[in-house]
């Protein structure tokens, strides 16, 4: 029983010690931060952050790529604008395109590998953003169209409620001409049998 209660404690001790992940960029250790090791560490620390501790570390982590132009620190960087949207995802791209270009990354295999699928995935939801947006386009385009066929079938069925109309009104008028046998004091009745 004691030993069942060692490994229940080991592994809520282990749970509780889960919390989440600490940022080396947050760390004071600046060597860790010029490597490549804690990116990916780097980057689920980062995810759990507020938008204002987002970009606190974001501004600490663009000075420090600015006085050093090291490779580990500008995918770190792009990394980090990939959880943005708009503007920041499109300065990620930017980024990692320029440092695949570069080909700053040769000597760190893993990095390289990383900044590949980021540049992937960032260039797979551009292309699927700019199919949302030419289909949303589309769709305003559908619906005012709708709304334009809309009008003319509206225009059309009142044009044809009044040719009911008209049609009605010649039909009344019609009858009324139409001199009915049993009045006998219309004009142009026939003459009654047996009258005289």
């Amino acid at each position: 029983m004691k030993k069942l209660w060692l490994i229940l404690l080991a592994l809520l001790s282990g749970c509780a010690s889960f919390d989440k992940p600490e940022m080396s960029v947050l760390s004071s250790q600046e060597d860790s931060m010029l490597d490549c090791r804690n990116l990916l560490a780097d980057y689920e620390a980062y995810s759990y952050l507020d938008d204002q501790a987002r970009a606190t570390v974001r501004k600490n982590v663009r000075r420090q790529w600015v006085l050093t132009r090291n490779s580990c620190e500008q995918l770190r960087l792009a990394l980090m604008y990939s959880l943005g949207n708009g503007e920041q995802t499109a300065r990620a791209l930017k980024l990692v395109e320029e440092l695949l270009e570069s080909g700053a990354l040769v000597q760190h295999l893993q990095a390289q590998r990383l900044a590949l699928l980021l540049r992937d995935r960032l260039n797979s939801e551009r292309r699927q953003l700019l199919q949302m947006l030419e289909l949303r386009h589309l769709l305003r385009k559908e619906q005012s169209r709708n709304r334009i066929y809309a009008g003319e079938l509206e225009s059309l069925r009142s044009q044809l409620q009044q040719l009911k109309q008209i049609e009605q009104n010649i039909n009344e008028k019609e009858q009324s001409l139409i001199p009915s046998a049993a009045d006998p004091l219309a004009p142009g009745a026939a003459p009654h049998p047996g009258g005289g």
